[in-house]
């Protein structure tokens, strides 16, 4: 399995706000096993749409492989964003995928300062694996 974590984009706080974190998981129980984590440690998280095949779009380029930007910003940026790190997976990868895309709770609010958040949810998590 490939886990991932970034403070990838700032519409996942459209989505979840700056307490939880969305997660992007091709598998349900993974994706069920995250969740359970993040309550079990208090880094809490909030699974959301995960379709590859309808946001490959919008990163078709005519001159490149792809690009690296949505052409379409209403089209649910967070899905799209991870939707491209699994693109830059080997294409014969079959196993597991989950992202945390942790950008809102990842700062206090005011601050330059880290929150520490997805520490607990991985440590979590690997004991629940």
């Amino acid at each position: 399995r490939i886990i991932t974590a970034a403070t990838l984009t700032g519409a996942q706080m459209i989505a979840t706000g700056q307490l939880h974190a969305g997660i992007f998981c091709n598998s349900d129980s993974l994706e069920g096993a995250t969740v359970a984590a993040g309550k079990s440690c208090g880094d809490l998280c909030f699974p959301l749409v995960f379709a590859p095949e309808l946001h490959r779009k919008e990163f078709a380029s005519s001159v490149a492989d792809m690009k690296n930007s949505v052409a379409d910003r209403n089209n649910a940026q967070s899905s799209c964003a991870a939707t491209f790190i699994y693109d830059h997976l080997a294409p014969d990868y079959s196993g597991e995928f989950l992202h945390v895309d942790l950008a809102g709770p990842a700062a206090f609010k005011g601050s330059d300062r880290g929150t520490g958040f997805g520490v607990a949810l991985l440590l979590a998590l690997h004991g629940k694996l």
